[in-house]
């Protein structure tokens, strides 16, 4: 039998100051005895400083219409083969109704980057503070500071801005708009007051492994509350819908580190896990994760929200919390 060396010195070294590059190089793709050790660290990381809740949010999915033109995306402007729609406020605060009464305080809205949503937005985030006293989160794009102020001011708690790479060649030929503008919309979230959710996608076309850990580094200088980590998955109707999917084991290597660098950070398990290999969601929360978003958007809206595809896997109550129950972990229910 060979014996295996337990105590992984590179391990070790991503709780230090500063991060080594080449460290990070190496555990990226981390099989076998140090992919072990690197997700058993991670999960008691998790433990330590964040306890064994998994926080579940409620997404509703308002505006599928976007004014960006992402290579990866199909709710790109350029895309005509959708059917768009913007849900009244009306509509949203149904739907925050239900994901309260399930026991959920955390309220997710999402969207495309779709300014017309603002004026329903002056609705929605005062009644649902109002009615539910729910944490507001939000997902809406780009935006001035000026607005993401306002939107604190209404009551909004937090906003998740993926930065999606740290190479600003391949963030301009992805997004087709500058990398410093996204991340300055960052820094504004943070100087406004709001929670700061920030993340990567693995397998973009034209990525490479230095550009994976510049993309942790990135987020561990950006100081986030929430950071994510998703697999590209080819979307049609896009310039790359042909391209092939997103490494599932790298992707679970960047969560990992990142557990370990951040330590009580908001850590997704995001739904494109699950998409791409069987189980994939649960093996997140075992590489340290302990954040699921619940898919709350009516069908007949969600089958155009086409972000990971429009077959994409759609994430259950029942599902979350059977996951969580195989990981050994407790849901964050009220009643």
């Amino acid at each position: 039998m060979i014996a295996i060396n337990t105590t992984f010195p590179i391990i070790d070294r991503l709780q230090s100051s500063p991060v080594d590059r080449d460290d990070i190089l190496t555990l990226l793709t981390a099989t076998g005895a140090l992919q072990e050790e690197l997700f058993r660290r991670a999960r008691d990381m998790r433990h330590t400083h964040c306890g064994d809740l998994v926080h579940l949010r409620g997404v509703i999915e308002i505006s599928n219409y976007c004014q960006k033109s992402c290579s990866y995306c199909a709710i790109r402007a350029p895309n005509k083969e959708l059917d768009r729609y913007r849900m009244s406020a009306e509509e949203i605060l149904d739907i925050a109704g239900q994901i309260h009464n399930t026991g959920i305080r955390i309220i997710f809205i999402q969207a495309g980057q779709d300014p017309k949503c603002d004026e329903i937005l002056e609705t929605v985030i005062p009644k649902i503070k109002q009615q539910f006293n729910t944490e507001v989160l939000l997902c809406l794009g780009e935006r001035s500071k000026e607005t993401y102020r306002h939107f604190r001011d209404l009551g909004a708690d937090s906003y998740i801005l993926k930065y999606e790479t740290s190479d600003p060649v391949l963030y301009e030929m992805t997004a087709l708009t500058p990398l410093k503008n996204r991340l300055d919309c960052a820094r504004s979230i943070k100087q406004v007051g709001m929670k700061l959710g920030v993340g990567n996608i693995i397998g973009l076309p034209g990525q490479n492994f230095e550009s994976l850990a510049d993309d942790i580094l990135l987020g561990y200088e950006l100081e986030p509350d929430f950071v994510s980590a998703s697999p590209f998955i080819a979307n049609e109707h896009t310039p790359y819908e042909d391209s092939p999917a997103g490494d599932f084991n790298v992707t679970l290597n960047t969560m990992a580190i990142n557990r370990l660098m951040h330590k009580t950070c908001l850590l997704p398990t995001v739904s494109a896990l699950e998409k791409i290999y069987p189980h994939g969601q649960l093996m997140g929360l075992n590489a340290g994760a302990n954040v699921i978003t619940i898919n709350f958007t009516p069908s007949s809206r969600r089958e155009n929200y086409a972000i990971y595809s429009s077959h994409r896997f759609i994430v259950s109550r029942d599902h979350a919390l059977h996951i969580i129950q195989q990981a050994g972990l407790k849901a964050e229910i009220f009643q």
